[in-house]
């Protein structure tokens, strides 16, 4: 079985002390099997990150720390094939978790192929943001970009994209 995971993070800093403030999990059939928000315990403000996805400390006040999510994040994607848009980044900030996966495969790169703008600094496909390849797919969107419920449809659509023309 396939799902597919999304993070919104209080920033880029994963190897520091940032956190993830949303988590979606969605699988195959586009059913949500996870959409919550995390609340901080490092961070009291993520304004530069906040931009980005509209997810406030007000928001999260309430909400299970990211500690509090890793059981029910394991349970779900336990024994199962992992779909993230981004791999390398979102799974820094999941790396217990995702131990228990099956596997995890990144959606990025394989449409940074199909999509084949070449960059000569990195000589490599440049890699393109999860909105392009959602427009390239002709995604309709359900919600908004940058939610990770959202996203993760939106990754779902790209992958399934792919795959429909033998591109993964």
């Amino acid at each position: 079985m396939i799902v597919f995971l999304d993070l919104e993070t209080t920033g880029l800093n994963y190897h520091g002390n940032d956190e993830f403030v949303q988590i979606g999990i969605v699988d195959e059939n586009g059913e949500v099997l996870l959409n919550s928000l995390s609340r901080p315990v490092n961070h009291k403000d993520w304004s530069a990150a906040e931009a980005v996805h509209s997810i406030s400390p007000e928001m999260t006040k309430d909400a299970p720390t990211n500690k509090e999510l890793s059981e029910t994040i394991k349970n779900i994607i336990r024994d199962k094939e992992v779909i993230i848009y981004n791999l390398e980044y979102d799974v820094e900030f999941i790396l217990d978790e995702i131990a228990v996966a099956k596997s995890a495969k990144c959606c990025m790169k394989p449409f940074a192929e199909l999509y084949g703008e070449w960059n000569d600094y990195h000589g490599n496909y440049k890699w393109q943001k999860l909105e392009t390849a959602a427009r390239y797919v002709a995604h309709n969107w359900d919600g908004n970009a940058h939610d990770a419920a959202a996203d993760c449809q939106a990754t779902r659509s790209v992958w399934n994209y792919m795959k429909s023309i033998g591109k993964i």
